[in-house]
This record gives structure tokens, C-alpha cells and sequence, in this order.
């Protein structure tokens, strides 16, 4: 993604120029889409991930500062953006236990969440679901801020430690001891016993 763009066009852009910024995206889309071309997805959220892309750089284009090269700037922004989206997918997929995962947690909390599902595998999901965010409530403040911010907000680590105003590396201890706790409150519910294993 070796190129540069006018000065003069990323300054106008930077201001806040229409004319300018439309300029600006439909010069970069070309090489926001030869990058995305390096991520496993499908071709469907590579489409969404160019269109979120150019949303991301019309948004920060007055952060960019020319500290670094231009293109520089944009392979960052592109590349957070399939991160993100590839993070995303795989904490949809990654489950704690059958068929309950920590992002399902905020629904179980809540009066207006119904179980979908008939018979006796629903009620088995709602009860686990429910231990889960009894379990969850039962965390220290600390430990449930970052669990939420991280598995349901699907916020990253950077993410999550500009918010709290703390390090990455303090984040990641704070997940680790929060799910070891998350897993001792579990393990001590009847229901909950099975999640934890």
C-alpha cells in the first residue's frame, strides 16, 4: 500500500472539505481493497469491511497528523478494521460451555429475553444462562467491567485499556483473574457446575 496523496488534498480533507474527502475515498478504496485481499473472510465481509474502512478513514482523517507516511496511516486503519472484524467472528464462535458464551450474558439479564427453542433443551439453556449472569453479577466490579467491555462490547485489549486507563498487560491479567473467579462462582452453583467444566 506504497503510495502518497497530495498534501494539499489531505489537508483540504482534514478540514472538513466535501469535495476534497470524496477524493480522498475514491483514491484510496483501491489499495483498501488489494489489502483486504490478504484476510481470511468471506467475500461478503469484504465488501462490508471496504465500506467500513472508508467509513473509519472519513471519520479520522483529521487525526492524521503526517507523522508517519500516509499510507502507513491507512494500512493501520484497514488492517484494525479486519482485526477487528476477525476477532469478532471468532468470539461468536468460541463458546465457555454448551452452547453459552459470556457475550450471551447481558441477554439473560434482562426481563425481555426469551428462549427461543421448545422443550427441554431450552429450559436447560436458560437455566445455564442464567447461572452465568448470576455469576457474572457476582464479580468484583473491576473483573465484570473488563468481561463486559471485552466478550459482550467485543472491545480489544488497546480498547479496553484507553477506557479503563490502564496497560494492555493489566487488562489481560484482570481477564485472566476474572475468569478464574467467573469459574469458582460456576463451579460452587449446581447449575452453573457444568458451564465451569
Amino acid at each position: 500500500m506504497a503510495f502518497e496523496l497530495d498534501r494539499n488534498l489531505l489537508a483540504l480533507a482534514s478540514a472538513g472539505d466535501h469535495t476534497a474527502l470524496h477524493t480522498l475515498v475514491e483514491s484510496v478504496r483501491p489499495a483498501i481493497e488489494k489489502q483486504l485481499q490478504r484476510y481470511p473472510v468471506s467475500e461478503e465481509d469484504r465488501l462490508d469491511l471496504v465500506q467500513m474502512t472508508l467509513m473509519q478513514v472519513m471519520r479520522r482523517i483529521g487525526s492524521f497528523r503526517g507523522e508517519s507516511s500516509f499510507s502507513t496511516w491507512l494500512f493501520r486503519v484497514t488492517a484494525n478494521e479486519a482485526l477487528m472484524l476477525m476477532r469478532s467472528q471468532r468470539r461468536h464462535r468460541a463458546r465457555i460451555a454448551d452452547g453459552v458464551e459470556i457475550g450471551d450474558v447481558s441477554l439473560a439479564q434482562h426481563e425481555a429475553f426469551v428462549v427461543r427453542e421448545d422443550g427441554e433443551a431450552a429450559l436447560l439453556k436458560q437455566r445455564r444462562e442464567r447461572a452465568m449472569a448470576a455469576a457474572l453479577a457476582k464479580l468484583p466490579k473491576d473483573y465484570r467491567d473488563v468481561v463486559v467491555a471485552h466478550y459482550h462490547q467485543d472491545l480489544g485489549l488497546h480498547e479496553i485499556a484507553a477506557r479503563f486507563q490502564m496497560t494492555e498487560s493489566a487488562v489481560r491479567s484482570r481477564l485472566h483473574r476474572a475468569r478464574g473467579k467467573l469459574r469458582e462462582l460456576l463451579e460452587a452453583n449446581p447449575l452453573g457446575a457444568d458451564i465451569a467444566a
